[in-house]
């Protein structure tokens, strides 16, 4: 125990000093004044102590002392609750085992810091022994025990677990320094029956409309060598059986992958069933067939590239833009085009309008209809037309004449990035009309032109976005030697395709402009996950809001409604369902605004997870090894109670002395103010008796 303050120790004199000279102050006259001469040295001490300790207490001073308690032992019981349970207690009670181990935590509880847990697919602070956990991650529970009790005397982890796990990393891997020791009991069977299973399916979870995608299956069987065996592969949305294969199983210990390439052909959730056939004398089937969900998004994106007349820019453009397989691309001259323009995402107009074809009535639609415009300025277009039929770049000729011009990047554009900046200035020069160049509001400037080595402000490639849509302008023609050139420094054109793709992905991309809107993480969740859903409400001025009430409801295959009042979360909305069951799931989320009722909604599909059962042998050998790590054993249910004695005898497990070191302020000591204001009360007593009043 010592006492430390905040200033130097020898500021106590001054404590002192104030004490004395205080006293000498007040009673230096006063000591014949007192009917006897004690009561008067009485007076001047507790003046004394009361200001010199007042004083002392200015200094802040701190008591720290040392505590020293006995801590006992924290054992930890962790109980899988995971499906695959259920198998383990097919030949054993499992209420005699539950009755077993409350008895063993009672009897550890008399010398032993007791702490239950359960786990599955995470880890729970309740011992649970209904065994519905869909997933088992042994790993990642026993880590975070380890770290999260790490500073109580953590001795030993009992886990009763029958060794399956599959979710996260093997129990084997856990790498960190538990001092501790555990113990494991081996629930379930670890002989190996006749088993013929789908162990694992692999399919891309979103394809698109067109593409072909492939769906594995890794096929297990289990004592079953020489049986033949039928896997087979059910399209929900066909209705019908679209893949069989026969194979022998040449071992007891069989596997085999199967692939399967399929189109794309209809959008929308594809539901696949593959299935293994059954084995005589298989006694759990649950693990014969999978499902899996594939959503196949009609997400390709129309392009019209109008034409005044055939040019080799329009060639470049195509060429370029069939790269991405998402980009459905069309090209027409302008005195040809009879198609409706309602189907596409982005219209490139080049040397449109011209003289010969204003294009009023293309662009006219477009605008109204939210479709992006991309205008490729060249020798043919009619300037004064392109100037009133968009506000992206503005130009003022001065002449019939051309200019060759180099484009130079702009490092402040931000719309998107571009990976070869440097490189542009090697290009070729562009042909663009001879005048002055005005960016309009709200503009973007990817390139900006250079005369010679002049280098200017004027816009040559640039993009807008405005409340009517997007619009893009490339001011000069000639970017069909842009990709020669380029093809003839690097043998490919990937330099000038990554400008004309990112500004077609840009333009192509619609805005959402509904009022209000619900979103989804994704449209296919497993039983164990939990839906989420988003919504947001703007105002006129599309500002976003969260007055009103949003009532969601959702309806399930049998047509159950289940209704929620959407979450206020800042300014917008949310809403967690947690887990449902599996089924295909449709749902509408409505509110009212401004005297307007605004819905929005969609489908989702729950996938039922069978995980736990395409795994039943119980695994001791894993526990065994992971007990031997720490120090511990493995033992059965029917020895259960012997865990007591391996406990008292094990002498890692030991009550622990945890020293304290505590600081306690003075100025805390409500004892000691107290003592100060008897002090002054029994001065003020005595001077009032003797008349010094």
């Amino acid at each position: 125990m010592n006492f430390s303050l905040t200033y130097p120790s020898w500021f106590i004199l001054f404590c002192i000093l104030a004490g004395a000279l205080y006293t000498f102050l007040l009673y230096r006259k006063k000591s014949t004044s007192y009917p006897q001469p004690w009561l008067y040295y009485l007076v001047t001490a507790l003046r004394f102590l009361t200001v010199s300790t007042l004083a002392f207490l200015l200094l802040a001073p701190i008591l720290r002392y040392i505590q020293n308690k006995e801590e006992k032992p924290t054992i930890v019981f962790v109980q899988d609750n995971s499906a695959s349970q259920k198998f383990a207690f097919k030949k054993t009670d499992s209420i005699a085992y539950r009755n077993n181990v409350n008895k063993l935590i009672d009897e550890l509880k008399k010398d032993y810091r007791i702490k239950e847990y359960s786990i599955g697919n995470e880890l729970t602070d309740t011992l649970r022994f209904n065994y519905n956990e869909q997933s088992t991650d042994i790993a990642s529970s026993l880590e975070l025990l380890m770290t999260t009790l790490e500073n109580e005397n953590l001795g030993g982890i009992i886990l009763a677990s029958d060794g399956i796990y599959n979710k996260g990393i093997s129990p084997l891997s856990i790498g960190y320094p538990y001092k501790g020791t555990l113990y494991s009991i081996g629930l379930g069977d670890t002989t190996v029956q006749k088993d013929a299973l789908v162990a694992r399916v692999f399919a891309n979870k979103i394809v698109y409309l067109g593409d072909q995608f492939v769906i594995r299956s890794d096929v297990s069987a289990y004592a079953c060598k020489g049986n033949t065996l039928t896997v087979s592969v059910f399209s929900h949305t066909a209705n019908r059986v679209i893949s069989s294969q026969n194979f022998t199983a040449g071992d007891d210990r069989f596997s085999k992958s199967i692939e399967l390439i399929l189109d794309a052909k209809v959008a929308g959730i594809q539901h696949f069933t593959i299935n293994i056939s059954k084995v005589d004398g298989e006694q759990n089937t649950t693990n014969n067939s999978q499902d899996v969900y594939v959503e196949v998004m009609d997400s390709k994106e129309s392009i019209l590239i109008l034409a005044n007349a055939p040019h080799p820019d329009v060639f470049a453009l195509k060429e370029a833009l069939t790269k991405n397989k998402n980009y459905k691309v069309e090209v027409s001259t302008a005195d040809k085009l009879k198609t409706s323009i309602n189907d596409y995402n982005l219209i490139i107009l080049h040397n449109l309008p011209s003289v010969s074809y204003n294009a009023s009535s293309v662009i006219d639609q477009a605008k109204k209809m939210g479709i992006s415009l991309w205008y490729v300025v060249g020798t043919q277009s009619a300037i004064p037309l392109l100037n009133k039929s968009q506000t992206c770049v503005q130009i003022n000729p001065r002449g019939m004449g051309s200019n060759d011009v180099q484009g130079v990047l702009n490092t402040d554009f931000s719309y998107f990035t571009i990976n070869n900046a440097n490189t542009v200035k090697s290009l070729p020069p562009l042909s663009t009309p001879f005048g002055d160049f005005t960016a309009g509001l709200s503009t973007q400037v990817l390139m900006k032109q250079q005369i010679g080595s002049v280098g200017t402000n004027y816009p040559l490639w640039a993009m807008q976005q405005s409340s009517g849509g997007k619009t893009g302008v490339l001011a000069g023609e000639g970017i069909w030697r842009w990709r020669m050139y380029d093809y003839n420094q690097h043998k490919n054109h990937n330099l000038v395709d990554e400008y004309i793709l990112k500004t077609a992905q840009y333009l192509s991309v619609k805005q959402d402009k509904r009022q209000f809107r619900t979103m989804m993480q994704k449209s296919v969740f497993s039983e164990s996950e939990a839906v989420v859903f988003d919504a947001e409400l703007y105002n006129e001025n599309f500002e976003l809001i969260n007055t009103p009430d949003v009532t969601m409801n959702i309806v399930d295959e049998s047509n159950k409604k289940s209704t929620f009042t959407m979450n206020k979360e800042s300014n917008s909305y949310s809403q967690n369902v947690g887990n449902l069951a599996a089924g295909k799931y449709s749902y509408t989320a409505s509110t009212s605004f401004n005297g307007k009722t605004q819905t929005s909604g969609g489908n989702f599909t729950i996938i039922a997870q069978n995980i736990e059962e395409v795994n039943t042998t119980a695994d001791f050998g894993m526990l065994n090894e992971l007990s031997k790590n720490y120090g511990g054993e493995l033992v059965y249910p029917s020895n259960l109670m012997s865990i007591q004695e391996k406990l008292k005898t094990n002498k890692s497990v030991k009550t622990m002395l945890r020293s304290t070191v505590n600081t306690d302020p003075l100025i805390n000591w409500k004892w000691l103010f107290a003592a100060l204001i008897a002090f002054l009360s029994i001065e003020w007593f005595i001077r009032k008796r003797s008349g010094n009043y």
